[in-house]
């Protein structure tokens, strides 16, 4: 591993470790003042077992809200459209799939629907004539990275290539300039955020999640996660491959289900299905050109 890999591991152990002894402090001051917690944490060991439950529920809601919100000012990154109009886009992940992304522009011809397809650049290879087919009906490309890794964890020319190479590849083979970014699982760092900003990419993050790559879910889960929650500037996350933790495969059946239901669901609530070029136009970022491009950290 890099020297920037076993700094971030550290320092993600220190974040650990400091949110588990503000927790711990919490309960036991909280016990101190309730006899139910006191007589339930009587013992040592389940005490400590809850206390690190606790602390690795507390940092899944922090990287939840990293990704959904960020941390910082970040005009360069786009998680919705403009909330004051009725336009929501449709963004799939983790393609191509020779089983499952066929079907689904299918069903995006049939509803006559455009949408975004972040692809990985080993999956646009293995597949080239499903990426192509994306391509000519119409539907905008963006780069999910090469191998489908964690952008924090790598290093700077590991990363650079991931996006470069990616982006190569799906010009080659469906001959479309890559305008779009989006980091595998939400996450990034300012080094690619500094990188796409060179390469005159924007990063496109998501609103609302389908969660389709559960293998357990249903199509009327899915439906109901999206449908009821969608308003006017939505990115909506599906998935054409991909599973919890390979990146390419999975049951997306559900999916297949759901589509047709969730397109005609947004319509009906008076949401128009646009292209995320559209959508973006009116949620335009401040410009970042006069920040310090420091690509070395």
């Amino acid at each position: 591993m890099s020297y920037l890999t076993n700094i971030r591991i550290f320092g993600f152990l220190l974040i650990f470790v400091f949110s588990g002894l503000l927790i711990y402090s919490l309960l036991v001051n909280l016990s101190k003042r309730n006899k139910f917690l006191a007589a339930a944490f009587n013992n040592r060991h389940i005490f400590r077992l809850f206390t690190v439950l606790l602390t690795i529920i507390f940092l899944l809601i922090l990287g939840n809200f990293y990704v959904y919100n960020g941390f910082d000012y970040q005009p360069d990154i786009f998680r919705k459209g403009s909330r004051s109009s009725n336009y929501v886009a449709l963004t799939f992940d983790d393609g191509p799939s020779p089983e499952y992304t066929p079907l689904i522009l299918d069903i995006l011809k049939e509803k006559n629907v455009e949408a975004t397809f972040f692809m990985v650049g080993k999956h646009v290879e293995k597949y080239p004539e499903v990426a192509k087919q994306v391509a000519e009906d119409g539907h905008e490309i963006g780069n999910h990275t090469y191998d489908h890794l964690n952008i924090p964890t790598l290093k700077f020319n590991d990363l650079t290539k991931q996006i470069l190479l990616t982006n190569r590849v799906i010009h080659h083979v469906t001959d479309k300039k890559v305008s779009y970014l989006r980091p595998p699982r939400g996450m990034y760092d300012a080094r690619y955020r500094r990188l796409a900003h060179l390469l005159g990419q924007e990063i496109v993050l998501w609103t609302i999640s389908g969660q389709d790559w559960r293998s357990s879910t249903s199509a009327r889960a899915i439906v109901k996660r999206i449908v009821t929650k969608a308003k006017g500037g939505e990115i909506i996350l599906l998935h054409d491959s991909g599973a919890l933790i390979k990146d390419e495969g999975g049951n997306h059946r559900a999916l297949l289900i759901a589509l047709p239901e969730i397109i005609d669901g947004l319509r009906a609530k008076g949401l128009e299905i646009v292209p995320l070029k559209t959508l973006l136009e009116e949620a335009q970022g401040e410009d970042i050109s006069h920040l310090e491009l420091n690509l070395i950290e």
